[in-house]
C-alpha cells in the first residue's frame, strides 16, 4: 500500500513540476515577444539616388545622410545631371517612430553645365540668370523614409524654385541605401 501511495504522490509531483516548467517557459516567451529585436535606426546612411531633372543629387547619383538624435537628417550628395554634375545639400525633419518616418525636406542644389528651368521667355525677364551655363535651385519637399536595421528606402516629392525662372517646377527623388 505504501508503494501505491508513493506512485500517486510521484505522479502529482511530476504534474506540478511540468506545470511550473511550462509556466516559466511561457513567461520567457512573453518577454521575448515584447522586445523589438534589432530595430535600431542607423545614424549614417550611404544611399544610391535617382530622380527627375530637378532632383538634388542628379538623375542618377548618391548621397550620405546623417541622422541626429533629435530626428533631423543632413544629406550631401552628387550625381549626373546629363550633362553636367548636380550637387545638393538637404536638411530633413523626420516624424515617426521605429524607423518609419514622414519626411519634410528643404534642399539647395545646382547643375554645373545646364541652366535648369530657363526658357526663352525667361531670357527677357532675367537675362543674367537665364543665360548662364549652370543653375541653382531650392527644393521644398515631403515624403516617406523607412530607416531600419541596415536598410534605408526613401521617396520625396518636391516643389522647385529656380534662380532662372519665376515658374515653379516639380521634382521627385528617392533611393535605397545601407546604414551604419
Amino acid at each position: 500500500m505504501a508503494g501505491a501511495q508513493r506512485e500517486a504522490h510521484t505522479a502529482r509531483v511530476r504534474l506540478l513540476a511540468l506545470l511550473l516548467v511550462c509556466a516559466t517557459a511561457a513567461l520567457a516567451d512573453e518577454v521575448d515577444l515584447s522586445q523589438h529585436s534589432g530595430g535600431r535606426v542607423p545614424a549614417i546612411v550611404v544611399r544610391a539616388e535617382g530622380g527627375s531633372e530637378f532632383a538634388p543629387y542628379g538623375l542618377v547619383g548618391g548621397a550620405v545622410s546623417w541622422l541626429t538624435e533629435s530626428q533631423f537628417a543632413f544629406e550631401l550628395g552628387a550625381g549626373g545631371g546629363f550633362p553636367g554634375l548636380q550637387l545638393g545639400f538637404a536638411a530633413r525633419r523626420l516624424f515617426g517612430d521605429f524607423g518609419s518616418y514622414f519626411v519634410t525636406e528643404i534642399a539647395i542644389a545646382g547643375n554645373t553645365r545646364v541652366n535648369r528651368g530657363a526658357s526663352a521667355a525667361d531670357r527677357y525677364l532675367n537675362a543674367g540668370a537665364a543665360s548662364g551655363r549652370g543653375s541653382v535651385w531650392t527644393n521644398l519637399g515631403i515624403g516617406f523614409e523607412q530607416r531600419t536595421d541596415a536598410i534605408d528606402f526613401g521617396l520625396v516629392g518636391c516643389l522647385v524654385l529656380t534662380s532662372a525662372s519665376l515658374t515653379p517646377h516639380f521634382a521627385v527623388h528617392g533611393g535605397v541605401g545601407f546604414g551604419f
